[in-house]
Protein backbone atom coordinates (compact mmCIF):
# COMPACT_ATOMS: atom_id res chain seq x y z
CA UNK A 1 0.00 0.00 0.00
CA UNK A 2 1.35 3.46 -0.99
CA UNK A 3 1.60 6.57 1.38
CA UNK A 4 -1.63 8.21 1.23
CA UNK A 5 -0.12 11.54 1.46
CA UNK A 6 2.51 11.47 -0.73
CA UNK A 7 1.27 8.42 -3.24
CA UNK A 8 4.90 7.36 -3.95
CA UNK A 9 6.66 6.05 -1.25
CA UNK A 10 5.80 2.46 1.05
CA UNK A 11 2.71 3.16 3.77
CA UNK A 12 4.81 1.85 6.59
CA UNK A 13 2.99 3.51 9.78
CA UNK A 14 -0.04 3.65 10.61
CA UNK A 15 -2.19 6.75 12.52
CA UNK A 16 -5.37 4.91 13.66
CA UNK A 17 -6.46 8.85 14.88
CA UNK A 18 -6.59 9.78 11.73
CA UNK A 19 -7.34 7.31 9.69
CA UNK A 20 -4.12 7.19 7.90
CA UNK A 21 -1.49 5.23 6.81
CA UNK A 22 2.04 7.13 5.58
CA UNK A 23 5.58 6.36 4.53
CA UNK A 24 8.53 7.30 7.01
CA UNK A 25 8.75 10.99 5.72
CA UNK A 26 5.61 12.48 5.34
CA UNK A 27 5.22 10.91 9.33
CA UNK A 28 8.07 12.68 10.28
CA UNK A 29 6.91 15.58 8.48
CA UNK A 30 3.59 15.71 10.12
CA UNK A 31 4.90 15.21 13.77
CA UNK A 32 7.03 18.33 13.13
CA UNK A 33 4.81 20.35 11.11
CA UNK A 34 2.19 19.79 14.43
CA UNK A 35 5.04 20.63 16.86
CA UNK A 36 5.95 24.35 14.91
CA UNK A 37 2.44 24.80 14.88
CA UNK A 38 1.85 24.52 18.47
CA UNK A 39 5.01 26.79 18.95
CA UNK A 40 3.58 29.44 16.47
CA UNK A 41 0.05 29.47 18.35
CA UNK A 42 1.64 29.43 21.77
CA UNK A 43 4.24 32.03 20.91
CA UNK A 44 6.37 29.54 22.96
CA UNK A 45 9.62 30.36 21.38
CA UNK A 46 11.68 33.78 21.64
CA UNK A 47 14.40 33.29 19.02
CA UNK A 48 16.37 36.53 20.19
CA UNK A 49 16.88 35.02 23.61
CA UNK A 50 18.93 31.13 23.87
CA UNK A 51 17.06 28.33 24.55
CA UNK A 52 18.28 25.71 27.31
CA UNK A 53 17.69 21.98 26.42
CA UNK A 54 17.62 19.57 29.33
CA UNK A 55 19.32 16.36 27.61
CA UNK A 56 18.65 13.19 29.41
CA UNK A 57 19.35 11.32 26.26
CA UNK A 58 15.74 10.42 26.16
CA UNK A 59 13.80 10.35 22.11
CA UNK A 60 12.18 13.17 23.35
CA UNK A 61 15.45 15.44 24.05
CA UNK A 62 16.59 14.11 20.84
CA UNK A 63 13.50 15.06 19.04
CA UNK A 64 13.01 18.16 20.57
CA UNK A 65 16.78 19.37 19.11
CA UNK A 66 16.23 18.32 16.09
CA UNK A 67 12.59 20.06 15.36
CA UNK A 68 13.92 23.05 16.91
CA UNK A 69 17.27 23.43 14.65
CA UNK A 70 14.91 22.48 11.60
CA UNK A 71 11.94 24.77 12.26
CA UNK A 72 14.62 27.61 13.08
CA UNK A 73 17.17 26.63 10.37
CA UNK A 74 19.82 26.90 13.18
CA UNK A 75 19.09 30.32 13.95
CA UNK A 76 18.75 29.55 17.38
CA UNK A 77 21.28 29.37 20.24
CA UNK A 78 20.60 26.22 21.41
CA UNK A 79 22.37 24.60 24.12
CA UNK A 80 22.24 21.51 26.29
CA UNK A 81 22.97 20.41 29.62
CA UNK A 82 22.92 16.66 30.43
CA UNK A 83 20.61 15.62 33.32
CA UNK A 84 20.40 12.17 34.73
CA UNK A 85 16.89 12.02 35.31
CA UNK A 86 14.39 14.35 34.50
CA UNK A 87 12.05 15.40 37.92
CA UNK A 88 9.64 18.46 36.97
CA UNK A 89 9.98 21.36 38.99
CA UNK A 90 13.76 20.22 40.20
CA UNK A 91 16.39 21.69 38.65
CA UNK A 92 20.14 20.43 39.02
CA UNK A 93 23.42 22.09 40.00
CA UNK A 94 24.27 21.86 36.90
CA UNK A 95 21.16 22.97 35.18
CA UNK A 96 21.50 25.60 37.93
CA UNK A 97 24.63 27.02 36.35
CA UNK A 98 24.06 27.19 33.43
CA UNK A 99 21.07 28.88 33.46
CA UNK A 100 22.78 31.70 35.21
CA UNK A 101 26.11 31.86 33.25
CA UNK A 102 23.84 31.93 29.87
CA UNK A 103 20.90 34.36 31.26
CA UNK A 104 18.73 31.38 30.02
CA UNK A 105 14.81 32.46 29.75
CA UNK A 106 13.56 29.46 27.84
CA UNK A 107 14.02 26.00 29.06
CA UNK A 108 12.79 22.98 26.94
CA UNK A 109 11.93 19.99 28.76
CA UNK A 110 11.75 16.38 27.09
CA UNK A 111 8.47 15.51 27.77
CA UNK A 112 5.49 14.11 25.49
CA UNK A 113 1.63 14.05 25.49
CA UNK A 114 1.92 10.62 27.85
CA UNK A 115 3.66 11.87 30.01
CA UNK A 116 1.46 14.99 30.76
CA UNK A 117 -1.67 12.90 31.22
CA UNK A 118 0.17 10.50 33.82
CA UNK A 119 1.44 13.50 35.63
CA UNK A 120 -1.94 15.36 35.72
CA UNK A 121 -3.93 11.84 36.98
CA UNK A 122 -0.90 11.23 39.67
CA UNK A 123 -1.74 14.60 40.83
CA UNK A 124 -5.24 14.17 40.80
CA UNK A 125 -5.08 10.94 42.61
CA UNK A 126 -2.76 12.42 45.04
CA UNK A 127 -4.16 16.53 45.32
CA UNK A 128 -1.87 17.88 43.36
CA UNK A 129 -1.29 21.53 43.13
CA UNK A 130 -0.64 21.41 39.00
CA UNK A 131 2.03 23.61 39.10
CA UNK A 132 3.89 22.17 36.24
CA UNK A 133 1.02 21.28 34.04
CA UNK A 134 1.25 22.55 30.63
CA UNK A 135 4.17 25.48 29.84
CA UNK A 136 4.89 26.89 32.69
CA UNK A 137 6.79 29.73 34.06
CA UNK A 138 9.03 29.73 37.47
CA UNK A 139 11.33 32.38 38.36
CA UNK A 140 11.23 34.14 35.10
CA UNK A 141 11.49 31.47 32.93
CA UNK A 142 9.65 29.85 30.50
CA UNK A 143 9.82 26.02 30.54
CA UNK A 144 8.65 24.45 27.46
CA UNK A 145 7.18 20.81 26.77
CA UNK A 146 7.80 20.92 23.04
CA UNK A 147 6.61 18.00 22.55
CA UNK A 148 3.64 18.17 24.99
CA UNK A 149 1.12 17.11 21.53
CA UNK A 150 2.64 14.39 20.50
CA UNK A 151 2.12 10.29 21.71
CA UNK A 152 4.94 8.49 23.40
CA UNK A 153 3.82 6.12 20.32
CA UNK A 154 4.81 8.55 17.81
CA UNK A 155 7.69 9.96 19.59
CA UNK A 156 9.35 6.09 19.55
CA UNK A 157 8.17 6.00 16.05
CA UNK A 158 9.83 9.36 15.08
CA UNK A 159 13.41 8.40 16.33
CA UNK A 160 13.65 5.19 14.58
CA UNK A 161 12.49 6.63 11.25
CA UNK A 162 15.29 9.53 11.55
CA UNK A 163 17.24 6.95 13.32
CA UNK A 164 18.33 8.77 17.16
CA UNK A 165 20.27 7.23 19.39
CA UNK A 166 18.33 7.31 22.51
CA UNK A 167 18.04 5.80 26.14
CA UNK A 168 14.99 4.35 27.10
CA UNK A 169 13.25 5.13 30.29
CA UNK A 170 11.50 2.71 32.37
CA UNK A 171 9.01 4.04 34.49
CA UNK A 172 9.85 2.59 37.91
CA UNK A 173 6.85 4.09 39.75
CA UNK A 174 4.13 1.60 40.15
CA UNK A 175 1.35 4.23 40.36
CA UNK A 176 2.67 5.60 36.95
CA UNK A 177 2.87 2.48 35.19
CA UNK A 178 -0.35 1.27 36.07
CA UNK A 179 -2.06 4.88 34.78
CA UNK A 180 0.25 4.50 31.70
CA UNK A 181 -1.11 0.85 31.45
CA UNK A 182 -4.82 1.51 32.05
CA UNK A 183 -4.61 4.59 29.28
CA UNK A 184 -2.55 2.86 26.84
CA UNK A 185 -5.43 -0.08 27.13
CA UNK A 186 -8.77 2.54 26.56
CA UNK A 187 -6.18 4.38 24.07
CA UNK A 188 -5.57 0.94 22.31
CA UNK A 189 -9.81 1.03 21.95
CA UNK A 190 -10.33 4.51 21.23
CA UNK A 191 -7.22 5.77 19.92
CA UNK A 192 -8.43 9.44 20.14
CA UNK A 193 -7.88 9.02 23.68
CA UNK A 194 -5.46 10.49 24.68
CA UNK A 195 -6.03 13.74 22.33
CA UNK A 196 -9.02 13.95 24.05
CA UNK A 197 -7.64 13.86 27.50
CA UNK A 198 -5.31 16.42 26.86
CA UNK A 199 -7.87 18.89 25.05
CA UNK A 200 -9.90 18.13 28.42
CA UNK A 201 -6.57 18.91 30.66
CA UNK A 202 -5.99 22.26 29.02
CA UNK A 203 -10.05 23.25 30.02
CA UNK A 204 -10.01 21.99 33.45
CA UNK A 205 -6.58 23.35 34.64
CA UNK A 206 -7.66 27.62 34.59
CA UNK A 207 -10.83 26.09 36.62
CA UNK A 208 -8.74 23.97 39.26
CA UNK A 209 -5.98 26.86 39.49
CA UNK A 210 -8.39 29.40 40.04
Amino acid sequence: MLCQKCNRAKAEIKLPYLGLRLCKACFCKLIERRVKKEIRSKNLINEKEKILLLNNNSKEAKISEHIIRVAYNNRVDLLKVKINELEIGFLSREVKESIKKNKIKQIIIPWNLDDEIIYFSENLFNRGDFKYIGNFKQNKILYIKLLRNVLESECLLFAKCRKFKFKDRPEKDKQRKDIKKMLDKINKKHAETKFSLLKSIEQIIPIIQS
